[in-house]
């Protein structure tokens, strides 16, 4: 007898025959040999499936790259919300296989989908009562729904549209709702434009070049897609999803009917200069807009391609502009801004810059912290979509946040289809981990060289699938202070060569880029929330009030003071912070990501990586660029430099002035972002999986 093409895991139809996993409230597509091998740990339910066996019977002897298993159970695991380290539905069985721990029910005899009021029937004889029940349910949802406000947007479907080892970045539609166009990255410098028929499926790559690629979008007759290209993308042979160092991004545009028969070379149509754009659109008669700096203030710029000539539509002298959208059917625009009082406010702007409206933007009656959010107008330009924190919500032009009730997490980007009620979207996650490696071993067996390959390039100590990052050596001590969001979202976590122990207990879900430990190494501080936390070894937090929202702690370089960073009064401001008066001192630099004290020299990257050199003293002066060192990956130590140089690959020592004093090690590939040294030994981030692909929601 045939095996069902349909059966239950929990609350989970699992359908064979459409390749498809439906939950309570989505569905999913699974790849066919992924089903194949939970319909062969369903027919042994409770039992341990070896390794061998699932391969003989899934794969029959075809050969296949040799973690297709593990990627298989990940996949099953992420689909039914089961954890590889709590798992409820499939245990893992070292060396042996695997075991489904639940229940299955099969469905023996199902009748066609068509005649069925849902996908999740109960027995016949329960359907009338469940029937009555759902009329009652109905009616009194009905009822509240008229009688309170609305809080939360239904999803009704998800469906996941890529599947691949790279990951998929900047998706969007076309004007005519036939295609999405996104960016496929392989390697650095290695991404290609690609487009996909919804109706049928069909993808086809579009650019003939290799680069670095961002903000993907069409014009508004849907003639060409626009794009911003890396400049001068100088890591070509390294396996990094993202450019060590970044610099200048120009506006590239392509034909998009000419580029689906074949591959195209691209034009160009701003040459960048020396500020950075992002997030070019293309307006009628070759006017771009896109977000640049004006007289160092953040601006939403105008550029005419035919007169080349960019002109400011709207900047301030005191908020910091962050992002922004445009809404050709109502030509106006939307802009987000942080205000000094650390705020978000939505500004409605005619095509000429004007204000026309302005609302702080509020959830739930608060307002919404310190985190940026993302904006893409609705179709109609009458609301927009917004993410914050990874999750998707509707930003009505008033300034309120209303989210959608979908399971899907991990949000970055979200765009309304131009004809119907789909929302396309790009989510997923990044796993990193730490590791400590000597300074002076020489590379060995090189790592496999694609994304998604779950390899660890070195060993990770403290192992979890959340985001490890920014691991500090203790001074004076054997304590390692690092970052993780291992427990729902990023604490301070102290690593004592055996055991990872939790030390903040910090609570909302505000991502922490920062730590630095006390010269003494006795204290941690932290900004949370706009506030410096300083905790002691036993996680006693004290924190620090200030007059103005911090956002990042640099560095620790005196007993009683501290380098931070502020909005304001724009991003990324330097300040000094006595932490004994909570007195601040302004430096005259933004945009600073970290910085290093060697005595009265102070160093500072910017976050494209680019290192300058200065004066302790706050007084204005011009600093001196360093341009070998990579700010991305750099560690001031017994006045030493360590950095890597993306072009040889090469861990290296320099000295104060960025002179290059010797070469130490290659590091491998995905593991090239140190963030300490101690001795001959130094601490590195390294990227285990980076998983993003693109879903579409039906509302």
């Amino acid at each position: 007898m045939p095996s069902p093409q349909r059966f239950f895991i929990e609350d989970h139809l699992i359908d064979l025959s459409r390749s498809e996993i439906i939950s309570a409230d989505h569905s999913v597509k699974v790849e066919p040999k992924v089903l194949q091998v939970l319909l062969l740990l369903a027919q042994n339910a409770q039992q341990v499936v070896s390794h061998q066996d699932i391969m003989e019977q899934v794969w029959q002897g075809t050969e296949v790259v040799p973690n297709a298993l593990q990627r298989c159970i990940a996949r099953l695991r992420k689909v039914l919300g089961d954890d590889a380290k709590s798992p409820r539905i499939i245990a893992t069985h070292p060396k042996i296989g695997y075991r489904l721990m639940t229940e299955v029910r099969w469905d023996m005899d199902t009748p066609p989908l068509a005649t069925q009021s849902k996908p999740f029937s109960v027995l016949h004889n329960k359907q009338v009562t469940w029937g009555i029940l759902g009329c009652i349910i109905l009616l009194t949802g009905l009822f509240i729904l008229t009688n309170s406000p609305l809080q939360a947007l239904n999803i009704k479907a998800l469906k996941q549209l890529t599947f691949t080892d790279a990951f998929e970045s900047e998706a969007t539609y076309s004007p005519d709702g036939q295609y999405i166009v996104f960016n496929r990255h392989v390697q650095s410098c290695q991404s290609h434009i690609w487009a996909r028929n919804i109706q049928t499926g069909v993808e086809t790559r579009l650019s003939a070049d290799t680069g670095f690629y961002r903000d993907t979008r069409f014009t508004p007759d849907g003639r060409s897609v626009i794009y911003t290209k890396q400049r001068d993308c100088t890591q070509q042979d390294t396996k990094s999803p993202e450019p060590h160092q970044a610099n200048c991004w120009q506006i590239n545009m392509l034909d998009f009917a000419e580029s689906l028969v074949a591959p195209q070379v691209s034009s160009v149509r701003y040459q960048c200069q020396e500020r950075p754009i992002e997030r070019p659109i293309a307006l009628a008669n070759h006017n771009y807009t896109f977000l640049s700096t004006v007289q160092d203030r953040p601006a939403l710029v105008n550029y005419n391609a035919i007169e080349q000539k960019t002109t400011a539509v709207f900047t301030s002298s005191t908020d910091t502009i962050y992002t922004y959208d445009y809404a050709p059917q109502r030509n106006h625009f939307a802009a987000l801004y942080y205000t000094q009082q650390s705020e978000h406010v939505l500004a409605i702007l005619d095509s000429t810059g004007k204000i026309t409206q302005q609302n702080p933007v509020e959830l739930d009656g608060t307002v919404t912290g310190e985190d940026p959010l993302f904006i893409r107008f609705s179709s109609t330009g009458e609301s927009l979509l917004a993410i914050k924190q990874g999750k998707l919500y509707r930003l009505g032009l008033e300034g309120k946040l209303t989210p959608y009730s979908t399971t899907v997490q991990g949000v970055v980007s979200a765009q309304h289809h131009p004809k119907n009620s789909h929302i396309l979207t790009i989510a997923g996650n990044k796993d990193t981990d730490i590791s400590h490696i000597p300074l002076h071993e020489q590379r060995s067996v090189p790592a496999q060289s694609g994304i998604n390959q779950h390899v660890q390039p070195y060993p990770s100590f403290a192992r979890s699938k959340s985001r490890e990052k920014l691991a500090k050596y203790q001074p004076q001590g054997e304590l390692i202070a690092f970052i993780s969001a291992r427990s729902g979202r990023d604490q301070i976590w102290l690593w004592d060569g055996k055991l990872a122990t939790q030390l903040s207990r910090f609570t909302g879900h505000i991502d922490i880029e920062q730590l630095t430990w006390s010269p003494n190494g006795k204290r941690i501080a932290v900004v949370n929330d706009g506030t410096l936390s300083i905790i002691d070894l036993k996680g006693k937090a004290l924190e620090v009030e200030t007059k103005i929202p911090l956002t990042q702690v640099l560095s620790w370089h005196h007993v009683s003071r501290l380098l931070v960073t502020s909005a304001q009064p724009s991003r990324g401001t330097m300040w000094e912070l006595d932490i004994d008066t909570t007195d601040l001192t302004q430096y005259p630099i933004s945009d600073v990501k970290a910085a290093w004290v060697n005595e009265q020299n102070l160093y500072i990257s910017n976050f494209a990586g680019r290192v300058v050199k200065r004066s302790l003293n706050s007084d204005p002066q011009k600093p001196t660029p360093i341009p070998t060192l990579n700010g991305n990956s750099l560690v001031l130590h017994q006045d030493l430099f360590y950095s890597y140089d993306s072009r040889s690959e090469y861990l290296s020592r320099y000295d104060l002035n960025g002179e290059l004093l010797n070469r130490l090690k290659p590091l491998k590939p995905f593991a090239w972002k140190i963030s300490d040294v101690k001795g001959q030994q130094v601490l590195l981030e390294q990227l285990i999986e980076l998983n993003q692909d693109i879903y579409e929601l039906s509302l």
